[in-house]
C-alpha cells in the first residue's frame, strides 16, 4: 500500500489522466484551457480531452481489477479501504487543498469547505462503508419442490460524469455506494472542476484499492459520449443538465442497454404558509438561492408566499437579498460567501435571462453586473411573474428567485406542480397535518417541511418527471449499483 503523496499544484495535472493507477499523459494530444471565474486568469492550458484510445485503456485497466484482484476482496476489506480514504483525507488537511484546487475554478468559495463540504465526503466514505457487509440476498422455503435464493451482484465496469458545482462531493456520492458493492468506477469530472477529482484520484491506491477501481479521465462533452456509448462499461451515473441527461440515455441504450442513473435539473418551488416561522422560512429560502451562487439543482427558485403574510416577508426577503452583495467577492478569501459563477457562458447566459425577465416580471433586486472583471452576478429578485415567462419556468442556474403570492393550498399546489422538474420543494408551516398533507401531493423526489434544497446521505435523492431516473444516497443508491439474480435449487 503506497504512501500518500502532497497533494499536486495545478501545473503537476497538467496533460493528465489518471488511469490504472498513473498519472498518465492522454493519447489524444487534444486539450482545452482551464479559467479562473474571479478575475479570469488561466490556471492550465493543458487539461487533457480523453478520446477513445483513453477510455479504452481505463475500460481494460477496469475490467482487470474487477475480474482480477478487486474480486477477491472481502465485503470487509472493501469497507476498510473506504473507511481507510476518510482516514487519509482527514489527515494534513489534504481534503481541505483538494476542494481548494476546485475553488480556483468553480468560483466556490473555501469557507464552505469546513462547514459543509468536509463533513459531507468524510461522511459518505464512513456510511458507505459500513454497508458493505450488510448487503443481504433472500430466502424463500421450498414449499413449492424449489428453494429459491437471490443474490445481488455488481454489474462491473461503470462511469461517472459529474457537474461542476460540487465536484469532489459527486464523485463521492457515486463512487462510495459503486465501490462498496464490488464495483469500479471510471470517472469523468466536469471540464469546468477536474483538479480535485485528478487530486483525489491516487489516495484510493493509498487506502488499499487495487490499481484501476478507480480512475479519472478529464474532457469535454465528446469524453461523455464515448463512455455512454462503451459496449464493455455497464452503468452510467450522471449529474448535469436534462439536454444532457437525454443524450446520455439514448447512448446507453443504443449502445449495450447500460444501466442509468439521472440526477438532473430542477425548478425547486417553497410554500411559505401564513402559520410559517417567517424567520426560519426566510433562512433557509435565501440560503438556498444563495448557495454556491444558486448553481445547484436544488435551489429555492421559486417562492410562493400567502398573501395574508407576502408584504412582510418580500421586503424582509429582499433586505437579506440585499444584504448578501457584501458577502461575495474572491472565493480563496476566507470571508467570502457568494462567489462567482462558472464560467463566462454561465455568466452570459445568467444576465441575458435576467434582461429578458425584466420584460416578463419586477425586478426588485439585483439585475447589475458586480465588477468588470470575473463572472459574478449579484442575487437577483424578481415578483409577480407572466405566466410562461422564462424566468419562472426555466432553471436559471444562479441567484435569482421568482416570489409569487397565493390565497389557497389548491392554488399553490397547482403553481407549484406547474413544471417538468420534480426534484425538491419545501413547505413552511406549523400546521403538522398541512405539511404532510402537502408533501404527499407535491410532485417532487424531496420534499422538505420548514427547510428546503437539504439533502441526507441516509434517505434517498432523486427526482421526479424531468428531474432524473433513478436515486442517490442511502440504500437506494446500493441498489443502483447491483443485479438481483434469483437462484432456483429443485
Amino acid at each position: 500500500m503506497p504512501s500518500p503523496q502532497p497533494i499536486p499544484s495545478p501545473a503537476e495535472l497538467q496533460d493528465k489522466l489518471y488511469i490504472n493507477g498513473e498519472y498518465v499523459k492522454g493519447k489524444s494530444g487534444e486539450w482545452y484551457t482551464l479559467y479562473n471565474p474571479n478575475d479570469d486568469q488561466v490556471i492550465s492550458d493543458k487539461i487533457p480531452i480523453a478520446g477513445e484510445a483513453d477510455v479504452d485503456d481505463a475500460v481494460n485497466a477496469a475490467q482487470d481489477a474487477f475480474y482480477g484482484p478487486w474480486s477477491k476482496f472481502t465485503s470487509a476489506q472493501r469497507g476498510a479501504c473506504l473507511r481507510k480514504l476518510a482516514d487519509i483525507l482527514n489527515e494534513d488537511e489534504r481534503l481541505e487543498k483538494i476542494l481548494t484546487l476546485d475553488a480556483l475554478s468553480t468560483g466556490n468559495p473555501i469557507s464552505i469547505i469546513p462547514t459543509r463540504e468536509k463533513n459531507y465526503i468524510i461522511g459518505q466514505l464512513n456510511y458507505y462503508a459500513g454497508w458493505t457487509d450488510k448487503m443481504r440476498g433472500d430466502y424463500f422455503p421450498a414449499d413449492d419442490g424449489f428453494v429459491k435464493l437471490v443474490r445481488h451482484e455488481p454489474l462491473g465496469v461503470c462511469a461517472g460524469i459529474n457537474p461542476f458545482n460540487a465536484p469532489v462531493a459527486t464523485l463521492i456520492m457515486k463512487t462510495a455506494p459503486c465501490l462498496a458493492t464490488g464495483n469500479v468506477m471510471i470517472l469523468k469530472p466536469s471540464e469546468n472542476s477536474p483538479l480535485g477529482s485528478l487530486a483525489i484520484a491516487a489516495l484510493f491506491e493509498a487506502a488499499g484499492f487495487p490499481n484501476g477501481v478507480f480512475q479519472v479521465l478529464t474532457g469535454a462533452g465528446h469524453t461523455g459520449a464515448i463512455l455512454a456509448e462503451h459496449m464493455r462499461i455497464r452503468k452510467i451515473s450522471f449529474t448535469g443538465s436534462v439536454a444532457t441527461g437525454k443524450k446520455i440515455q439514448i447512448a446507453a441504450a443504443k449502445s449495450n442497454l447500460k444501466r442509468v442513473t439521472l440526477e438532473l435539473g430542477g425548478k425547486s418551488p417553497a410554500l411559505v404558509f401564513e402559520d410559517a416561522d417567517l424567520d426560519n422560512a426566510l433562512t433557509w429560502t435565501v440560503n438556498a438561492i444563495l448557495a454556491r451562487s444558486g448553481q445547484v439543482c436544488v435551489a429555492a427558485s421559486r417562492i410562493y408566499v400567502q398573501k395574508s403574510v407576502a408584504e412582510d416577508f418580500i421586503e424582509r426577503y429582499k433586505q437579506r437579498m440585499k444584504e448578501a452583495v457584501a458577502k461575495m467577492g474572491n472565493p480563496l478569501e476566507e470571508s467570502t460567501l457568494i462567489g462567482p459563477l462558472v464560467n463566462k457562458a454561465a455568466f452570459e447566459r445568467v444576465n441575458g435571462m435576467i434582461e429578458r425577465g425584466r420584460l416578463e416580471a419586477e425586478l426588485v433586486v439585483g439585475g447589475v453586473r458586480q465588477s468588470e472583471r470575473g463572472c459574478f452576478v449579484e442575487p437577483t429578485v424578481f415578483l409577480n411573474p407572466k405566466e410562461g415567462a422564462e424566468i419562472y419556468k426555466n432553471e436559471i442556474f444562479g441567484p435569482v428567485s421568482v416570489i409569487k403570492t397565493f390565497e389557497n393550498e389548491e392554488e399553490v399546489l397547482a403553481l407549484a406542480n406547474d413544471t417538468e422538474f420534480g426534484l425538491m420543494s419545501g413547505v413552511f408551516t406549523k400546521d403538522l397535518n398541512r405539511a404532510l398533507r402537502m408533501s404527499a401531493l407535491l410532485e417532487s423526489g424531496v420534499v422538505g417541511v420548514n427547510c428546503v434544497s437539504s439533502m441526507n446521505v441516509q434517505v434517498p435523492f432523486g427526482g421526479k418527471k424531468a428531474s432524473g431516473i433513478g436515486r442517490e444516497f442511502g440504500e437506494y443508491a446500493l441498489r443502483s449499483f447491483t443485479e438481483p439474480k434469483t437462484i432456483l435449487i429443485k
